[in-house]
């Protein structure tokens, strides 16, 4: 995958993800929660990026476990990311009820998959 191809294809994931907070922002339970929703969007784009770079150097390491483990890394780091940002907003906005993880949710899904199809072109590539 060109780094081409991978701008090409994260501005399509971050305009879905973007459009899908957009809808569930018309909702108006969830209209309290954007900036989480937004935050999250940004973060995700972010390291996004950095996966796509670091993978791609690792991918075509001469040690085949450089890239297995620079997945493992990214996937643990993402998570710890994503449990430190909801304890953040929980005790910043202090939200009433529990809604505010779907927003939060879905973009993680969204780019959880987005880098998941990712790190799979670039292993293939690298082999």
């Amino acid at each position: 995958m060109t780094n081409r191809q991978f701008a090409i294809q994260l501005g399509v994931v971050s305009c879905f993800s973007i459009l899908a907070l957009l809808g569930l922002f018309q909702i108006p339970k969830l209209r309290p929660y954007h900036w989480l929703g937004w935050i999250s969007c940004g973060l995700f784009m972010v390291l996004s990026v950095l996966i796509f770079f670091f993978g791609k150097q690792s991918a075509y390491s001469a040690n085949k476990h450089t890239f297995t483990n620079t997945v493992m890394g990214f996937t643990v780091g993402k998570m710890v990311l994503a449990v430190l940002l909801i304890v953040a907003y929980l005790q910043l906005a202090e939200p009433t009820d529990k809604l505010f993880i779907i927003p939060f949710f879905v973009v993680y899904f969204i780019f959880t998959a987005f880098e998941t199809y990712v790190m799979m072109k670039l292993g293939r590539a690298g082999s």
